[in-house]
């Protein structure tokens, strides 16, 4: 019976969409095969209609349960579904001297409870058609469950996923075979360029702060690491008071408020986490090469960056749109693919996290050309920095920002997971409903200052990882004054 139920439900996901947005188009139109001509506009209104970013409006609720669980709540009725997640404040950012903690403590959250071992857990949660994940980041660690939204079924699933959070077997067998299982995940990122350049770019940037942590960890600590280490790890940070539990499908406020109060005094209790210190800035230049075996080297240039509540996230994430955030169309992949055919993609981003997440901008390219890659990237950024971008790349940014935001809340999953940010991070509960209009505002006079201010093209980290950089006689000499001109092309509107 359960399965006729689960292949039911896959079945209207798939054919079921999300409800558009009030307009005219929803007013009453006759049948038939001409039913796209019932309605004909001018070109200039669709135009206007189309430019116009559809509204967004989340009602979230948040509360705390009386043992002291932090709740996010939205009621989604459209499917029988709910998404859940519990978060807690155990990224890697809280692994200290030994990397790789935090990892190893959700690897091994499903293979087994006080009380069942992990074929028992696997078969709990399928017998309930639900689906459990564990992962962990930087930030945060986090457990994810899908589950039919009918009470019995939801209950007793969340009541297991209870169980797994708070009361893990952590066997040394299980430690053993997950130890094994990390070292193989080190030996394939020590195997790829972009993975050596990625872990040498946070070590660098970050030195002795926390986020210089990789959440995979390292081959050395994962070495030394015991059992009794990950339960110390799960006794400190997986603890009701350090902890969100967020709830969204169909399920109602009464319901949800039952429902919390039953994962909440399941979970043990504890203390929040610390708070995370400040990333000290760059103060110079650095530059860091790492001699690798292959016909590519992978480049990263960046530096420290902004954090998830910084007052000029709105004008940075329009200036990275333009800069490389946005695939095709950008300016990095203007100059550096289409027109000179240096690499097969380059990106960049702001990486958001509690305290300042790092700049950076990333690419591959063959080895022979990668410091006349550079030197470009380098002179087009300290462009984009000088001069700003113009008003109408700024509109075209933001257009393109608006339009594609409702699309990311399109699904119960993706709106937990939006909510499960929220309320980790502590940001505002109308942040979804304000996110457009606050971008909307944005104007050219604020993005160029922004980056003015908060983007260094003379003091940032470069990591390269590769074979050796070409020494200064071996590459061709760049007028500076013929570079300035390329440039200043590139960013020309």
């Amino acid at each position: 019976m359960m399965r006729h139920w689960r292949v039911l439900l896959s079945a209207l996901m798939i054919s079921l969409p999300w409800p558009a947005p009030a307009s005219v188009a929803d007013a009453p139109v006759s049948s038939g095969p001409l039913l796209s001509l019932t309605r004909v506009e001018a070109a200039k209104p669709l135009l206007q209609r189309r430019l116009q970013p559809a509204s967004v409006h989340v009602p979230l609720r948040q509360w705390v349960t009386e043992d002291g669980l932090r709740v996010a709540w939205l009621h989604t009725p459209q499917l029988p579904m709910l998404d859940a997640r519990l978060i807690y404040d155990a990224g890697a950012a809280r692994d200290g001297s030994q990397p790789g903690l935090a990892t190893a403590l959700t690897s091994l959250l499903d293979e087994g409870t006080e009380v069942r071992d992990a074929q028992a857990v696997a078969e709990g949660f399928e017998q309930l058609g639900a689906v459990f994940s564990a992962s962990s980041f930087r930030d945060m660690a986090m457990l994810q469950l899908r589950v039919l939204s009918e009470p019995g079924v939801r209950d007793a699933a969340m009541a297991l996923l209870a169980e797994v959070a708070s009361r893990p077997a952590l066997t040394e067998q299980d430690w053993l075979r997950q130890q094994e299982s990390m070292r193989i995940g080190q030996r394939q990122r020590q195997q790829s360029p972009a993975g050596r350049a990625g872990l040498l770019f946070f070590q660098k940037l970050y030195g002795d702060h926390p986020y210089a942590n990789p959440p995979g960890g390292l081959a050395a600590a994962i070495e030394r690491m015991r059992i009794e280490d990950i339960r110390a790890f799960h006794r400190r940070y997986f603890s009701r008071q350090n902890a969100v539990l967020v709830l969204v499908g169909d399920l109602p406020l009464a319901d949800a408020e039952v429902l919390a109060r039953q994962v909440s005094v399941q979970l043990p209790a504890g203390q929040p986490a610390p708070a995370l210190p400040p990333v000290p800035a760059l103060t110079k230049a650095i530059r860091h090469h790492e001699n690798f075996a292959s016909q590519q080297v992978h480049v990263i240039l960046g530096e420290v960056g902004i954090s998830r509540q910084d007052p000029d996230y709105y004008a940075l994430t329009v200036a990275n749109e333009l800069l490389g955030g946005s695939g095709f169309g950008t300016l990095l992949m203007r100059e550096l693919r289409e027109k000179r055919g240096l690499t097969y993609g380059v990106s960049s981003q702001f990486a958001l996290m509690r305290e300042a997440g790092p700049f950076q901008i990333a690419f591959s390219t063959r080895a022979d050309q990668a410091e006349a890659a550079l030197e470009l990237t380098q002179s087009l950024l300290r462009r984009f920095v000088q001069e700003g971008p113009a008003a109408a790349e700024v509109a075209r940014a933001k257009q393109n920002l608006m339009q594609s935001f409702p699309r990311y809340l399109a699904s119960n999953d993706q709106l937990a997971s939006y909510l499960g940010l929220m309320a980790f991070y502590g940001l505002p509960g109308d942040y979804l409903d304000q996110y457009l209009s606050r971008l909307a505002a944005v104007t050219p006079e604020q993005v160029r200052d922004a980056v003015s201010r908060r983007l260094h093209p003379d003091r940032m980290l470069v990591v390269t990882v590769g074979p050796a950089p070409a020494t200064a006689e071996s590459r061709p000499v760049r007028a500076p004054a013929a570079e300035a001109a390329a440039a200043r092309e590139a960013v020309a509107p």
